[in-house]
């Protein structure tokens, strides 16, 4: 099953889209399931990253597509985006927000077709792990790659990525039974590190993105063994 949102102001452009998605799944025997929003605002409030494709008008009136778009990359960065324009110099500026592409206004099923035949491959392909995480604000879908070490400040779980810092209720261990099977390695108490991100250790100290991380004495020997473990199996 393919998961496909549909955010389009104008409801016979949004009506022709579910007539091209119900034909292109009768021709190829798949299923999609499509869900249907009629401005940017409406999808991104209370956002689960859940879909595989969105398709997404760029000039909608209350939220346009390409602010919908950046909000959408803050908590889902592997979802497809495909913008819907009449307006090719809109379209290009979607690569700034990782679009996979754009359709242009007259829609035609020819082209349409070719664009959904890519987005199956890419939805057909095994994807690079993730974790889902809930916080205040919303689900956020963090791609393992991208998580460079999680660090407990009291009752507060902070997921540091690459994008940006995501604050949690909940505890290391929480985040240790995600994430230990997938290259991560506590140095203390503290901090549970991804070790694709490791640059070096000095002294006490592992160098991890752009910080420095205190190696406690007892999770030394096991975390510099974590280390020579991973670099090992390069």
């Amino acid at each position: 099953m393919i998961k496909v949102a549909v955010v389009e102001d104008d409801q016979k452009c949004r009506e022709q889209i579910l007539s091209f998605l119900n034909k292109y799944g009768e021709s190829k025997k798949i299923e999609i399931e499509v869900t249907e929003y009629a401005d940017g605002k409406e999808i991104i409030e209370n956002y689960l990253p859940c879909y595989h494709v969105i398709f997404l008008d760029i000039e909608m009136p209350v939220l346009d597509g390409m602010k919908a778009a950046r909000m959408i990359r803050q908590k889902d960065a592997q979802v497809v985006i495909v913008f819907i324009t009449n307006v090719v110099r809109y379209a290009v500026k979607g690569y700034e927000v990782g679009a996979l592409d754009f359709i242009l206004k007259p829609l035609k099923y020819e082209a349409f077709s070719l664009k959904m035949n890519r987005i199956v491959r890419m939805a057909d392909r095994p994807s690079e792990k993730s974790i889902v995480i809930s916080s205040r604000n919303g689900m956020y879908r963090i791609p393992v790659s991208q998580l460079i070490y999680v660090e407990v400040v009291g009752h507060q779980v902070l997921y540091h990525t690459t994008e940006q810092e995501i604050s949690v209720s909940g505890s290391l261990k929480e985040a240790e039974a995600l994430l230990l099977e997938n290259g991560f390695e506590k140095c203390n108490s503290c901090y549970l590190v991804n070790l694709r991100h490791v640059k070096g250790i000095r002294d006490n100290y592992v160098l991890v993105g752009k910080e420095q991380l205190q190696i406690s004495r007892a999770r030394k020997k096991g975390f510099m063994q974590a280390v020579t473990d991973y670099i090992g199996s390069l």
